[in-house]
C-alpha cells in the first residue's frame, strides 16, 4: 500500500513538473499581445493600446509635415482583442505601414475662379484672396472669386512665379484698349507701312465692308504682346462673326499654329483676313462670302486664355497692322 501511494505521489509530482516545464516553454515562446482591428480590418499586433497611439500620432506628424493644415483622422476606433504569439510575427510585421493605409486625410484648398473657370490653386486662403482682390482692382467687370475645396490628396498648387503671369496675362487681355484715332493729315494705308509690309503700298480694297463681329471693344490690341499679329476682339463664346469684306473661302477648320477653328479669305490683291479662336465654323473653303456675312461663332480654341475672336489681316503673307483696314469701316 505504501509504495502505491509513494508510486502515486511521485507520478503526480513528474506530471507537475512537465506541465509546468510546458507552460515556461510557452510562456517564452509566445507573448501577450493585442490584436488592432479598424472597421473589422485586421491592423496588425501591438504590445499595448500605448504603442498603438504612439504609431498613429508618429503618422500624423508623417501627414502634417507636408502640410500643418491637413486633416488626419481613422475613418473608425480601433478596436483590440488580447491574443499570444511568437515573438517573430513581432518582428517580421510593419506595423506602420499598415496603420498607413488606414489613414484618411483631407486637404484644404483655395481656387481662384475667373469668370466661373479655375485659374489658380492655392494652400492657403490669404494668397488666394490676394490674387483675388487684385484681378478685381485691376479689371473692374471681372467676376473673381475664391472657392474652398475639400480634397483626400493634395495636388500641384500654383506656385507665386506662375500666379503673377497668369494675373498679368488676365489684366493684359481684359483691360480696356483705347483704338487708336486715324490721321487724316496723310493717307491711312501709308501709317503703318514702313514697320509691317514691305511691298510699294498696302492694296487698295474697294467695295462693302463690316466690322468682324458686334462688338469694338478691343481686349488686346495688335504687337500688344510680342508676336501679337492681329486685334482681339471681346467675344464670348457664340457671338456671330462676319467677314469682313467679300471674297474666297480658303480655310475653314483646325489650325495647329495656335488659332485653333479659324476661318481664312482671300479677298484678292494679296489679303488675306483671318479669324481665329472660334467654336463652330459656319462656312466652307471655297465658299464665296460676301462683307457682313456669318461665317463663325466666336469661342475659346487654340492658344487662348479666354473667349474672344482674333481678326488678322496678312498681305502676301506678311501679317500687317487691321487698324490699316478696320479704320476704313
Amino acid at each position: 500500500m505504501l509504495s502505491t501511494l509513494r508510486f502515486i505521489f511521485f507520478t503526480i509530482v513528474t506530471l507537475a513538473l512537465i506541465f509546468g516545464a510546458v507552460v515556461i516553454t510557452i510562456l517564452n515562446t509566445y507573448k501577450p499581445i493585442l490584436r488592432a482591428y479598424i472597421n473589422d480590418r485586421f491592423v496588425g499586433y501591438f504590445l499595448n493600446e500605448q504603442q498603438f497611439d504612439e504609431v498613429y500620432n508618429d503618422l500624423v506628424a508623417e501627414k502634417q509635415s507636408i502640410d500643418p493644415n491637413v486633416k488626419v483622422y481613422l475613418e473608425s476606433e480601433p478596436t483590440f482583442e488580447t491574443s499570444y504569439i511568437r515573438d517573430s510575427l513581432l518582428s517580421e510585421q510593419n506595423i506602420y505601414t499598415n496603420l498607413r493605409a488606414e489613414i484618411k486625410t483631407e486637404f484644404t484648398i483655395y481656387n481662384v475662379a475667373v469668370d466661373g473657370e479655375n485659374k489658380m490653386t492655392f494652400s492657403t486662403e490669404d494668397d488666394a484672396n490676394k490674387y483675388a482682390e487684385n484681378l478685381k482692382s485691376e479689371v473692374k467687370d471681372l467676376n473673381a472669386e475664391v472657392k474652398m475645396e475639400k480634397v483626400s490628396k493634395l495636388g500641384e498648387t500654383t506656385s507665386i512665379e506662375r500666379a503673377d503671369a497668369i494675373l498679368k496675362d488676365i489684366v493684359d487681355r481684359n483691360k480696356p484698349i483705347e483704338i487708336p484715332k486715324p490721321v487724316v493729315e496723310q493717307p491711312k494705308v501709308q501709317k503703318y507701312n514702313t514697320s509691317v509690309y514691305n511691298g510699294p503700298i498696302v492694296p487698295d480694297l474697294s467695295g462693302t465692308r463690316a466690322w468682324p463681329t458686334v462688338s469694338r471693344y478691343i481686349n488686346c490690341d495688335y504687337w500688344g504682346y510680342y508676336g501679337h499679329n492681329g486685334v482681339d476682339l471681346k467675344a464670348s463664346v457664340g457671338t456671330d462673326v462676319y467677314a469682313y469684306m467679300g471674297g474666297t473661302v480658303t480655310h475653314s477648320g483646325w489650325d495647329a499654329s495656335g488659332y485653333g477653328n479659324c476661318v481664312k479669305i482671300n479677298h484678292g490683291n494679296g489679303v488675306v483676313t483671318i479669324y481665329g479662336h472660334c467654336s463652330q465654323l459656319c462656312v466652307s473653303a471655297g465658299e464665296q462670302v460676301v462683307a457682313g456675312q456669318l461665317i463663325a461663332l466666336s469661342g475659346n480654341t487654340g492658344n487662348t486664355t479666354g473667349p474672344h475672336l482674333h481678326f488678322e489681316v496678312r498681305v502676301n503673307g506678311v501679317a500687317i497692322n487691321p487698324w490699316v483696314y478696320l479704320n476704313q469701316i
